[in-house]
């Protein structure tokens, strides 16, 4: 399986770059994306190390510049293989009378918008070749309405949503989609989306800022780390689920049990 191309959005951080980093060290060829060059050049120096990465300055809003990362990554190697989108930006819990339009079309246009354009692009070169993998950050919040804010659950729950439709749009094409949701994961989300999001919202506040709710609602009493969900996301891109396409994983530490 080694060798093959990878695309990662929202790779300069986090899961995203916990994704990019995975795929390198098994020999793959990555090409990671975000729309910050800082982060991005944060990954390129953590990973170059590892193997060949590339890094595109992208927002995943614009379907001309995700078309275009996409083509990039295609005419390496042999074409794209795996493309994973991992870009997101969270909503610090706004509820219906916080949610002003313009928070919610952006977080709508990141993480639900943005991952359409990926799937969008991916399986336009993918279809052709006959194989491919898509897999999509999802969250606990698709499912749990008390996980998240309205924005960022609405997005989450259409990820999902369209990743069914995707199976079955591309299931005859040997290309499987599935969503990987995970529940609280120390990463820098919030920075980050106060970086995009600037005073449409605060962002310091929801499940992941309380031990004493993660204790609570999460039978393992700790928060995941990003490259558990990595593991996830390179078993769904593997050989050996291939028959898996359709499907919401949920790497939670078991929330979605309580």
């Amino acid at each position: 399986m080694a060798g093959r191309v990878v695309a990662v959005t929202g790779a300069g951080s986090g899961i995203g770059r916990a994704v990019a980093r995975a795929f390198a060290e098994q020999g793959d060829i990555v090409h990671a994306s975000d729309v910050s060059s800082a982060r991005l050049g944060e990954t390129a120096a953590e990973l170059e190390p590892l193997g060949t990465v590339r890094v595109h300055v992208v927002d995943v809003a614009d379907f001309a510049a995700v078309e275009g990362f996409v083509g990039a990554a295609d005419e390496d190697g042999d074409g794209l293989a795996v493309f994973v989108s991992c870009a997101g930006v969270f909503d610090g819990y706004a509820g219906i009378e916080e949610t002003t339009t313009e928070l919610w079309h952006r977080v709508l246009e990141v993480n639900l918008t943005g991952c359409f354009h990926g799937c969008k692009a991916a399986s336009a070169v993918m279809v052709p070749r006959g194989r491919g993998r898509i897999i999509s950050i999802g969250s606990v919040a698709g499912v749990h309405g008390a996980a998240d804010g309205l924005s960022y659950a609405a997005s989450k729950a259409g990820i999902e949503g369209m990743t069914r439709r995707l199976a079955i749009d591309l299931g005859r094409s040997g290309i499987t989609a599935n969503v990987v949701a995970p529940g609280v994961i120390s990463t820098a989300i919030r920075a980050n989306s106060a970086e995009i999001l600037g005073d449409l919202v605060d962002v310091d506040r929801g499940v992941g800022t309380s031990s004493d709710k993660m204790d609570w609602l999460i039978p393992v009493g700790r928060p995941g780390r990003a490259d558990e969900v990595a593991a996830a996301v390179v078993y769904l891109a593997s050989d050996e689920a291939a028959y898996i396409t359709g499907q919401v994983l949920r790497i939670d530490g078991g929330w979605d049990a309580t």
